[in-house]
């Protein structure tokens, strides 16, 4: 029987060595903020709107690997519900989590931990790898937060607002992330 083993370091212990509470305490929170900041870049559009969420998501599980980057994203979840304005557009309260794109939100945890998982197993060291994981988060993110909306709108019009005018700003997200984390690891690698 083999066990999968998640000893390698992500891109952030690489490049903020150390251990503890306090460290860990701040970049669970970091990635709290990013993902709070990010959701005030918005485009408006129907039934979802355009937003940099999805790319803070899984660059936190990506860069703080799973257990931190879950963190990060359960308490930003959490946050938001208790009336902290975090969500899109300043909004907030439990009444997002369970509305329409609530489905969106709830995926954020998912994301967050899988992609921190396949990190810590090496696949932000190579484009392709990095590839793979941005597309799989992509097709979580919006598979989960369309079947959700699916229940209030229905399945052609989740799909029709809520995947298909996605497709293209997530290759665009995902494209910053493929490029910029193999390239911080060559860098991080010379310096060491």
């Amino acid at each position: 029987m083999s066990s999968i083993t998640l000893s390698q370091k992500t891109i952030v212990d690489s490049v903020i060595p150390g251990e503890g509470v306090l460290r860990d305490t701040m970049l669970v929170v970091g990635g709290v903020a990013l993902t709070a900041v990010c959701a005030q870049i918005t485009i408006p559009w129907q039934p979802v709107p355009f937003t940099l969420q999805t790319l803070s998501v899984m660059l936190c599980g990506l860069a703080l690997g799973a257990k931190k980057g879950l963190l990060s994203q359960l308490l930003y979840i959490a946050i938001g519900a208790a009336g902290a304005p975090v969500f899109q557009n300043g909004s907030y309260g439990w009444h997002v989590i369970v509305g329409s794109t609530g489905g969106y939100i709830v995926s954020f945890a998912i994301v967050s931990a899988l992609l921190g998982s396949l990190a810590q197993s090496g696949w932000t060291k190579n484009v392709w790898k990095t590839a793979a994981a941005m597309a799989i988060g992509s097709a979580i993110i919006l598979g989960v937060g369309s079947a959700w909306l699916a229940g209030f709108i229905g399945w052609p019009s989740a799909f029709k607002g809520g995947v298909a005018p996605f497709v293209v700003p997530e290759i665009l997200k995902a494209a910053v992330v493929i490029l910029a984390l193999p390239a911080a690891w060559k860098i991080t690698n010379r310096q060491n």
